[in-house]
């Protein structure tokens, strides 16, 4: 664990956001700095140091004995199913016709399984070796291993009519550039959903220091609103849509995060058959669900 150290405003970096370089220390969680704008409050891990091929690894995902990731991410599969079926009408909604569909940071591949499933030709970019093989082996899905730079996006096929980055903007080390270049591979009047942690919500003001989105070190940005705009509107997109989101877990689920928000983890959770088997619709209105289109 990387030991706190007593920072001065300069010594934080620029905002990526809105650029302004007056940032402070918000918080302190386990050892890492939480910096933040004041402007566009826009908040980042300050000194969290992580490789993230090695990071991501199969026992991020299923490993209940690991300090880090999920006790059992595939155990969520069901839940996960009807956010994403709820995610694709959103899409429809506002793009009935798009065909084609990139999925960044696609995890093992359920949400390109569902898209796949609704007539969409989907592609995916997974920087963990372990869950880029698993959609390709369990799912068929077409996934790129590898960070969002020039190399991993000249692997993919055109222009694609939908990107999403659903829960992964807070891993990437430099958002604001992931973006851009994603946003230059999007087809015209193409959509870009994002969805992640709102810092500056009601739940993460209220809860401080143990926010259950403060996963570290793997989240390494804490969007606002309005630094979501930022970011998107440099990048040369629209926003057309923001809102809060509900999302399906499993109950099993819920009470793994909420032991981890409480300062403790623990493998083994009573009754934990049947709470895998629970699924749970929940918003703390903590998570912002964004819609960007890029002009004609």
């Amino acid at each position: 664990m990387i030991a706190a150290v007593t920072q001065t405003e300069s010594a934080f970096d620029a905002c990526r956001a809105c650029g302004r370089t007056d940032a402070v220390q918000r918080d302190c969680v386990r050892g890492y700095q939480i910096a933040q704008c004041p402007g566009c409050r826009l908040a980042w891990t300050h000194n969290a140091r992580l490789d993230p091929t090695a990071f991501y690894d199969a026992a991020y995902f299923e490993d209940a004995n690991a300090a880090k990731g999920y006790n059992d991410y595939f155990a969520m599969a069901g839940a996960m199913r009807r956010t994403n079926r709820k995610r694709l009408r959103h899409i429809r909604r506002h793009q009935p016709g798009a065909a084609s569909l990139l999925d960044v940071g696609c995890g093992p591949g359920h949400f390109l399984h569902e898209a796949a499933g609704e007539g969409f030709a989907t592609q995916g970019i997974e920087v963990s070796p372990f869950a880029a093989e698993f959609a390709r082996r369990e799912f068929g899905q077409p996934v790129t291993t590898g960070p969002i730079d020039a190399t991993t996006l000249s692997k993919v096929d055109g222009a694609p009519d939908v990107i999403t980055l659903w829960d992964t903007i807070e891993h990437l080390p430099d958002p604001d550039s992931a973006v851009r270049r994603l946003a230059d591979r999007l087809a015209p009047n193409g959509l870009m959903c994002v969805t992640t942690g709102d810092i500056t919500s009601l739940a993460a003001r209220l809860s401080g220091s143990r926010w259950h989105l403060y996963n570290l070190p793997e989240h390494l940005w804490f969007f606002s609103p309005d630094a979501l705009r930022h970011m998107l509107e440099s990048a040369g997109l629209i926003v057309i849509h923001m809102g809060s989101e509900v999302c399906w877990y499993t109950a099993h689920y819920l009470v793994e995060r909420l032991s981890y928000s409480a300062g403790f983890r623990t493998p083994r959770i009573p009754g934990a058959g049947l709470l895998r088997r629970i699924p749970v619709p929940l918003t703390l209105f903590d998570i912002v669900f964004v819609t960007a289109k890029k002009p004609a």
